[in-house]
């Protein structure tokens, strides 16, 4: 039997590195060699024992690496190919994977959650699942490409047009990507907010046209005044908290749009809703990703239209994984992607 190393988590804030099974390839399937694996919020939820999953467990699921075999049926790849994998997996056959939201499968998952991931030397995923991306982006830069995805699957569920106002609350990884989006979609202005100074400053690398400090500056206000009064055409939340839910009904015009993008695992207390009324605002959540978006966004970076490299601030290996999600559980304003480099 052939053996790997792997992270396992056992119990919250339980997770060690040990010898396991190595995954068999199937007919239609690769094995892939893990290169790098992005820590996603969801994987410090599931460490800390705030989102309950079955346990043990191997997490990871925004990873890249090296085709290391091929089954015996596989067409579109060979050994030595860089992919990047999808993580989410459907069956193919119910209501909604036949009308191509396979994001939405009632009996679908992601690697890292619902069976076993990436946070290990290796992989087995269906063909289908991995896509080719050029020398010219890293490993470790090609790590974020999956975050990349799920913000342009948001951003299509919105349509921005060239001139729209669009307000990105938040600049942690994926607030930084809506930014960027945004303003090559045409948006002006493009404003953002953040508690973080140098995340502000980042963010006008990504294309940021006015920035604003919730510690210093009135949100509501500001968006205002960059907008000649009128409120944001449209409202990005990537943060995904209560506080910053509330806001969103606010700074969003009458007749605006509002993408709840971040993921809120909290009860929103004090709630208006007076505004869906009102101001006839239309409210928009996003989940995951469809396969089809993983190419168009390995072009944007293959392009340099969309610059990763700045969003990975810490890189761990394996071995020491468990100092990234400490490091993002305890201090999560001081990162904003840390990748396992296997």
């Amino acid at each position: 039997m052939a053996m790997m190393k792997a992270a396992v988590l056992k119990a919250p804030y339980s997770i060690s590195v040990e010898d396991v099974e190595k995954p068999e390839t199937g007919p239609q399937e690769a094995l892939v060699k893990v290169r790098a694996t992005g820590i996603c919020g969801t994987d410090v939820e599931m460490y800390s024992g705030r989102y309950k999953v079955k346990l043990p467990l191997i997490m990871g699921h925004e990873s890249v690496g090296e085709v290391a075999e091929v089954g015996s049926g596989v067409r579109t790849l060979k050994v030595g190919d860089r992919v990047v994998i999808n993580p989410l997996f459907s069956c193919g056959e119910c209501y909604y994977c036949l009308r191509g939201r396979t994001n939405l499968c009632q009996r679908g998952g992601i690697f890292g959650r619902e069976r076993n991931g990436t946070y290990a030397e290796y992989v087995a995923v269906p063909e289908y699942m991995a896509f080719k991306f050029p020398e010219n982006i890293s490993y470790e830069d090609a790590s974020a490409i999956e975050l990349l995805v799920t913000v342009l699957h948001g951003q299509k569920r919105i349509k921005i047009f060239p001139g729209d106002s669009v307000a990105v609350l938040g600049q942690g990884a994926a607030g930084l990507l809506h930014t960027r989006l945004a303003k090559l979609s045409g948006a002006n202005p493009v404003i953002v907010t953040s508690r973080s100074r140098w995340k502000l400053d980042l963010a006008k690398e990504f294309g940021a046209d006015r920035i604003v400090n919730p510690r210093t500056e009135d949100v509501g206000e500001k968006i205002k005044e960059y907008t000649d009064g009128r409120g944001a055409d449209i409202v990005i939340e990537s943060v995904g908290s209560p506080e910053t839910i509330r806001q969103c009904v606010n700074v969003v015009r009458p007749g605006g749009t509002v993408l709840v993008f971040g993921i809120c695992t909290e009860l929103v207390d004090a709630f208006d809703a007076f505004p869906f009324y009102f101001k006839e605002i239309n409210v928009v959540g996003s989940r995951a990703m469809t396969g089809e978006e993983f190419e168009p966004c390995i072009g944007l970076v293959a392009s340099n239209a969309v610059n990763l490299k700045p969003l990975i601030t810490h890189r761990f290996p394996l071995e020491r994984i468990k100092e990234g999600l400490e490091l993002l559980d305890k201090s999560p304003g001081d990162a904003l992607r840390v990748a396992v480099i296997s």
